[in-house]
């Protein structure tokens, strides 16, 4: 197919994502400048989302609160911070990621799940069950998420730390550490 001819056929798609963009900009608790945003992305619960100066945001990158007994979930993202393709952050409580942060391609940050562990719960189909938090998410200034990295309930991600590609986190990783694997353990720490 020309060249021409491709461009022209996807004018209106990239039209409609812009005017889409700066109508659910003015839904969201706060907006920084210069915030940009990729195709087929998803929004839940705006006025629960602040999004600082100069982001980022990939195409089909997801990032939702669930209000969950009429409590407001917090989700806030810093300066310069970059959301590549296909990412999803989920929150019920409090997702934080602060300044200068990199999330690679497909990363999952959640401070979430369906329900318990009890009996009860285990019954139900996963869907039916209550949404809780096990605790807040905080990915520090500088950090950089590898490529499918999962970052599970109740973790703090250190200033300047790396998480490396396909790495699940269920534990805190201190500030300027290299952290991978299933569960991702310390790798290396960086010193000066």
């Amino acid at each position: 197919m020309n060249k021409k001819i491709y461009k022209v056929l996807f004018i209106p798609g990239i039209l409609r994502n812009k005017l889409r963009w700066k109508i659910d900009k003015k839904k969201l608790n706060k907006i920084g400048c210069n915030a940009t945003i990729g195709r087929d992305y998803s929004l839940r619960n705006e006025d629960c989302i602040s999004i600082g100066d100069n982001f980022s945001g990939g195409k089909d990158i997801k990032i939702h609160a669930w209000k969950v007994e009429d409590k407001d979930p917090i989700i806030e993202i810093g300066n310069n911070v970059t959301i590549t393709d296909g990412c999803y952050i989920s929150a019920c409580n409090k997702v934080e990621i602060k300044d200068g942060v990199l999330l690679g391609v497909n990363a999952f940050v959640t401070d979430n799940q369906h329900g318990n562990t009890t009996k009860e719960d285990i019954k139900l189909m996963p869907n039916k069950r209550k949404i809780r938090s096990k605790g807040p998410v905080i990915i520090e200034k500088n950090a950089w998420i590898g490529r499918n990295v999962c970052i599970m309930p109740n973790v703090v991600i250190g200033e300047g730390s790396i998480v490396g590609a396909n790495s699940v986190v269920t534990h805190d990783v201190p500030p300027y550490s290299i952290v991978g694997g299933v569960p991702a353990r310390i790798i290396k720490e960086i010193r000066n």
